[in-house]
């Protein structure tokens, strides 16, 4: 039986959460806007943290496309739309292989 949490560092968990959740949809946005309605529903967003995106994509070959030919060209395009949380880093993985 797992310990009971203290109620300072469950609210400390639901306001880092709730920041997640706000950072996150600006980038969400910005691929609506860069990708195409049969792809976007493909890649998800899993982290933003140091400069560093994450996404997931669900189609092997849309993971060669996106990691191979076209990571350089989202992450700038995310830059300009999101100019006041810049991206560093962008990293894609391939949904469903069991990453932690």
């Amino acid at each position: 039986m797992a310990e009971p949490q203290r109620a300072g560092d469950f609210l400390r968990d639901i306001l880092r959460q709730a920041g997640q959740k706000k950072s996150r949809s600006a980038y969400h946005d910005a691929l609506d806007q860069i990708l195409n309605a049969t792809l976007r529903p493909l890649c998800q967003v899993i982290s933003c943290r140091a400069g560093r995106l994450i996404l997931e994509v669900d189609s092997a070959p849309l993971f060669a496309e996106l990691s191979g030919f076209r990571r350089e060209e989202i992450r700038l395009r995310i830059n300009q739309l999101v100019p006041n949380q810049p991206i560093a880093q962008l990293t894609f993985r391939l949904g469903g292989t069991g990453h932690v």
